[in-house]
């Protein structure tokens, strides 16, 4: 007489193959949407007042006063000059 020995089938568990299902779904929806949907809310959502963008792109900023200021600034002597010492001793090998 042969005894048999099957182990338990473990059930599906179809909540979770549900929710892993509309997870990549709303994962692809929410991609198509970003990426290759029209932007047609955009002009909805931006005010008016960000369209002069393009007035204060074209302003002329001159920049030379400041860089003259900057150049008086760091040309003025506040200080004395460093003098770098001569790195080492003038004979190593002479007793301290």
């Amino acid at each position: 007489m042969a005894i048999m020995v099957e182990q338990d089938k473990k059930p599906v568990n179809w909540v979770n193959i549900i929710a892993i299902v509309v997870f990549i779904v709303l994962v692809f929806a929410v991609a198509y949407f970003i990426f290759f949907n029209k932007p047609q809310l955009i002009d909805v959502v931006l005010p008016g007042n960000l369209k002069s963008i393009n007035t204060l792109s074209q302003v002329q900023i001159d920049p030379t006063p400041v860089v003259q200021s900057l150049q008086k600034y760091f040309t003025t002597n506040y200080g004395s000059s460093i003098t770098i010492p001569t790195p080492g001793r003038t004979n190593p090998f002479a007793p301290f």
